[in-house]
């Protein structure tokens, strides 16, 4: 890399079941509420264009820490990955792709946990949206108190893009996965840093990228055998989008923590989940907030998203198989519904991701399955921002403080 200075089970309850739009891995979700510049423009037609490193997203980054901060800039190279057996048998490398992001540390002449935080569907400005930057300024001026850093990704603004929310498959789960687990491993190089004790910590999109950070398949194949992260906390993830079927989770500290009118990313889907990791041996909590929204912690009162993307009536879950393919009912959906072949595009995925339109068999994947049962609008935002900040500060200084 290259620097420059400068919580459980008994929660029974009914939701209608709102399915995030997901589509195979380049799947669903979640949140975006902030207004971004455009990153070389969104059309999914168009291959977008690598940014300057500096993008927008770094120096705001930079501005969520106290001045007394140490604040670098981190370059590392991760990939592009379409299923996660791209993850898994280290095929990403055909697509080696720069991330930036911002490292800031509190001032410590001993080495310091980390917390990583993963990006929402909003993309870099997710942090410092109006709306979202006080929470984020909250958390990262009351965990450097406890002497814990932060690690903020970008992986958005090199690949030439703003947002997903309104249409996630211009950014693959597993690709965001697979940052998310290269920052480890630029974290764990660092004498600075205690590599015993990194979190993540992650809000919808973010949250399945905490989430799926987990999982021992990835984590061996990334970080290599007995390394993991220490803390996971996952606001209002879909657990849905490519995460493993069946998981196989490592010794992990996990917090879910989701809003139980949440319409975005159904609470009902990460209840189910929980109990999955759990009976798997995850150590795991579940927290469930009554009458909290998707966004629950930005400053603003609940309001209707009109431009972001669910399905209420898809009829499948966009898990990930064993294998790192996605599962047979998915598949069985596809052909069946949507008159798709999956051996067919199972070997695009194989052929063509070294080409800049790695993505264009799965853009039209996504298309069709939003006609078939996708619809927009949700409600985001709620307004509890020091509630949220009490929580997610208490579990990371818990779990990683010394």
């Amino acid at each position: 890399c290259i620097r420059d200075s400068n919580m459980i089970r008994g929660y029974q309850f009914s939701l209608h079941c709102r399915l995030l739009l997901c589509v195979l891995p380049i799947v669903i979700v979640c949140g975006g509420f902030s207004s971004t510049t455009k990153a070389g423009g969104d059309d999914p037609s168009v291959v977008p264009k690598p940014v300057a490193r500096e993008f927008l997203s770094i120096a705001w980054y930079k501005k969520l820490a106290p001045d007394t901060a140490l604040k670098e800039t981190i370059e590392y190279f991760s990939g592009e990955a379409i299923l996660h057996f791209q993850i898994m048998d280290g095929s990403y490398r055909k697509a080696p792709t720069k991330v930036v992001g911002a490292l800031l540390l509190p001032e410590r002449s001993e080495s310091v946990p980390v917390v990583v935080l993963s990006p929402d569907s909003s993309g870099p400005s997710g942090f410092y949206g109006k709306w979202a930057e006080p929470f984020w300024k909250g958390v990262i001026k009351r965990l450097f108190d406890k002497g814990i850093g932060v690690f903020i990704i970008d992986g958005f603004g090199t690949r030439g893009i703003s947002k997903t929310y309104d249409d996630q498959s211009r950014y693959s789960w597993p690709a965001q996965t697979l940052d998310t687990l290269m920052a480890f491993n630029v974290l764990a190089d660092d004498p600075r840093v205690d590599k015993k004790r990194i979190g993540i910590l992650g809000h919808s999109r973010g949250a399945d990228m905490a989430l799926g950070v987990t999982d021992r398949r990835l984590t061996q194949s990334i970080l290599g055998e007995g390394n993991y992260f220490a803390a996971s906390l996952a606001m209002a993830s879909s657990c849905n989008s490519q995460l493993f079927e069946n998981p196989k989770p490592t010794p992990t500290a996990v917090l879910m923590l989701h809003g139980l009118a949440d319409d975005y990313t159904p609470a009902s889907l990460c209840i189910d989940y929980a109990e999955r990791m759990k009976n798997a041996g995850a150590k795991i909590d579940l927290v469930l907030k009554e009458g909290w929204h998707h966004g629950f912690y930005l400053t603003v009162k609940a309001w209707r998203c009109p431009m972001c993307v669910h399905a209420h009536d898809c009829p499948i879950r966009f898990y990930s198989s064993d294998d790192g393919l996605m599962n047979a009912d998915f598949i069985d959906f596809i052909e069946k519904s949507l008159d798709i072949n999956w051996k067919k595009t199972l070997a695009d995925i194989v052929d063509r991701l070294e080409h800049e339109d790695r993505y264009k068999k799965f853009q039209q994947i996504y298309r069709k399955i939003r006609v078939n049962c996708g619809q927009k609008g949700a409600t985001v935002g709620g307004g509890h921002t020091q509630e949220s900040i009490d929580i997610v500060v208490n579990f990371f200084a818990r779990e990683l403080a010394p």
